[in-house]
C-alpha cells in the first residue's frame, strides 16, 4: 500500500521537476508551450492514476502511511467522494493543451473532461506558481433535464418544509383560544378546594379544646348548699324539737340599691 502513495507522489514530483526546469524559459505574463504541455500531460497521467484506484484501496493507503504528503492525500479523497457517483473511469476528451492549461493569478489551473460509467465530470488540477501541485477536484456534469429534476426537487422539500411549518403554527394559534378556559376552570379547582381544606383544618383542631370544667363546677356547688341547707335545718330542728320535714327553703336574692327610696 506504501508504493501506491509513492507511485501517484513520485508521479507529480516527476512533473513538478520537468515543469521546474522549463519553466525559467517562459516569461510572467503567457504560459511557455513546454510548459503547457508538461502541465497537460502531468495532469492525464495524475488523473488516470487516481482514477484507477478503489475506496477501500486509497482509504487503507491512507491509514499505513500517516506521513503521506498532503496532495496525494486530498487527492484520494476527493475521487473517494466523487468515484460512487460518477461510477467507472471510461476516458477522457484529448484537447490542445493550449484550451486545458489557464493561469489563473499566481496559479495555473488544468481542466480536463473526462468520462465516467455514470456521465461527464469537469476534472480540474491547480499549481502553484512553482508549479507544485496542489489540488484536483471531480465535477459531475448535469444535463439539463438532471438540473430541472434537482430544481423541482428543491422546490417541493422547499414548499413542504414551509407548509408543515405553517400548519403547526396554525394548530398553535387555534390551541390558544383553549388556554383562558384551561385557566379558569385551574382557579375554580383551586377555590373550591381552599374551604374544604379550612373545614379540615378546623375539625383537626377541634379535639384539642376541652371546654367541659365549668358544668362539673355548677354540680359540686348545688351538691354544696344542699349539705349547708341540710345541716342548718337539723340544727333548728334539733333546737326547737320540731321536724325538719316542715321547713321551707327560699333562695335569697339581692336587692339593687337603687329600688330603695
Amino acid at each position: 500500500m506504501k508504493q501506491i502513495g509513492k507511485k501517484l507522489g513520485g508521479l507529480v514530483s516527476l512533473g513538478i521537476l520537468t515543469l521546474s526546469m522549463t519553466g525559467c524559459m517562459g516569461s510572467q505574463e503567457e504560459i511557455n508551450e513546454t510548459v503547457m504541455n508538461n502541465l497537460y500531460s502531468t495532469t492525464t497521467s495524475t488523473m488516470e492514476t487516481l482514477v484507477a484506484y478503489d475506496n477501500a484501496t486509497m482509504e487503507q493507503a491512507i491509514e499505513e502511511n500517516p506521513n503521506m504528503d498532503d496532495f496525494t492525500k486530498s487527492a484520494f479523497q476527493a475521487w473517494m467522494d466523487s468515484s460512487e457517483e460518477l461510477g467507472a473511469y471510461i476516458g477522457f476528451e484529448d484537447v490542445d493543451p493550449q484550451e486545458a492549461v489557464k493561469k489563473d493569478g499566481s496559479n495555473y489551473v488544468v481542466d480536463l473532461e473526462a468520462e465516467f460509467e455514470n456521465g461527464m465530470a469537469d476534472v480540474e488540477m491547480v499549481y502553484d506558481s512553482k508549479l507544485n501541485a496542489d489540488s484536483i477536484g471531480f465535477s459531475p456534469q448535469y444535463t439539463m433535464g438532471e438540473k430541472m429534476q434537482s430544481a423541482v426537487m428543491n422546490t417541493i422539500v422547499g414548499l413542504g418544509t414551509v407548509f408543515i411549518i405553517l400548519f403547526f403554527l396554525c394548530y398553535v394559534i387555534d390551541a390558544l383560544k383553549f388556554v383562558p378556559g384551561w385557566v379558569d376552570a385551574v382557579g375554580k379547582k383551586f377555590k373550591k378546594q381552599q374551604p374544604g381544606e379550612t373545614q379540615e383544618a378546623v375539625e383537626t383542631v377541634q379535639p384539642v379544646q376541652t371546654p367541659a370544667a365549668a358544668p362539673e363546677v355548677s354540680e359540686e356547688e348545688e351538691t354544696d348548699d344542699l349539705e349547708l341547707v341540710a345541716v342548718i335545718a337539723a340544727a333548728i330542728a334539733a333546737s326547737e324539737n320540731t321536724s325538719p320535714d316542715s321547713f321551707v327553703v327560699r333562695s335569697i336574692r339581692k336587692s339593687k340599691k337603687n329600688n330603695w327610696r
